[in-house]
């Protein structure tokens, strides 16, 4: 005789739902964050949930055949150029079902042109739209900035919610440049320039803790700040004023008024040869992003000019 007990067990074995399989969930990482023309870029399709993809499919908007089939999910344009503008698909496929996610690439040159902060505030900034994936063991920053301010003001800021000086350009008065990298300063000292633009470029290695800065193309003595130290992410990264927290706390006593252009970020050091270039947009290296396709969102009165 069967025992009561054991068949409901049984029973319950039978008829009780299946686990829940984990959701599929697709994204386009691209490589740089803001690709720039006649450079490569590399995009990754990453997948989360098990098993993993036994292949992935890429497509693009308007193209009346696929583009790749790989298992990999890496999609690589040597160099891109506007015939690569456009909507891009990947359909990574497994056991399990599928997952799809888009990636739209776009080039917004921006060079002849400049942001213009027309006056103090508290709020007007420019909020750089690039997502960095990787901490940063080294990096180069170049801009140009034009104006006739004497208090301290602030041109590039990047914070993290752990550190909001992870890495900071700052100018605390005419002639001079202050670099802060983990909230750790370094200060350069330059002549004082009226009635002209002054195009500085920034780098710094880990390694060594090495830093290198260039004046108008011409480099200074190397300093040494923050040896072994790692640049963290997710990041804010903005132009015109400094973050006391991330995204915020801006003080309108150290907001920028003028003009700011030529931004360029890289995850590498830089030679003299490629600061000249930068100067005149015409980077050699490929960056995270830069004049010649940036990522921004203008937040308050600030305004892009010829």
């Amino acid at each position: 005789m069967a025992r009561p007990w054991l068949c409901l067990l049984i029973l319950a074995a039978l008829f009780s739902p299946a686990a829940p399989q984990e959701t599929k969930r697709a994204e386009i990482w691209a490589e740089p964050p803001a690709p720039t023309e006649y450079h490569p870029l590399m995009l990754t399709c990453q997948v989360t949930g098990d098993p993993w993809p036994q292949e992935f499919l890429w497509e693009k908007r308007g193209s009346p055949v696929p583009l790749e089939k790989s298992p990999d999910g890496v999609l690589l344009i040597p160099s891109v150029n506007n015939t690569h503008l456009g909507t891009y698909t990947c359909t990574a496929t497994s056991l399990q079902g599928r997952a799809v996610a888009t990636y739209t690439l776009w080039i917004h040159d921006l060079v002849s042109s400049a942001f213009v902060f027309p006056q103090e505030s508290k709020t007007a900034h420019v909020q750089v739209t690039a997502r960095l994936k990787q901490p940063l063991d080294n990096f180069t920053v170049c801009l140009r900035s034009f104006t006739d301010l004497t208090r301290p003001y602030s041109l590039f800021s990047y914070a993290t919610r752990k550190q909001s000086n992870e890495i900071l350009l700052f100018k605390p008065r005419p002639g001079q440049y202050e670099l802060a990298v983990g909230d750790k300063l370094l200060f350069f000292q330059v002549p004082v320039i009226l009635g002209q633009s002054e195009h500085v470029c920034v780098s710094w290695e880990s390694s060594t803790g090495i830093v290198g800065f260039w004046f108008n193309g011409k480099p200074w003595p190397r300093k040494g700040l923050q040896k072994g130290y790692t640049v963290g992410v997710p990041a804010s990264i903005l132009l015109g004023q400094d973050q006391d927290s991330f995204g915020g706390g801006f003080d309108a006593q150290q907001s920028f008024v003028g003009e700011i252009s030529s931004v360029y970020m890289w995850d590498t050091g830089i030679s003299g040869s490629e600061v000249v270039s930068a100067m005149y947009d015409n980077p050699e290296q490929t960056p995270i992003f830069g004049w010649r396709n940036f990522p921004y969102e203008i937040v308050g009165e600030v305004y892009l000019k010829p």
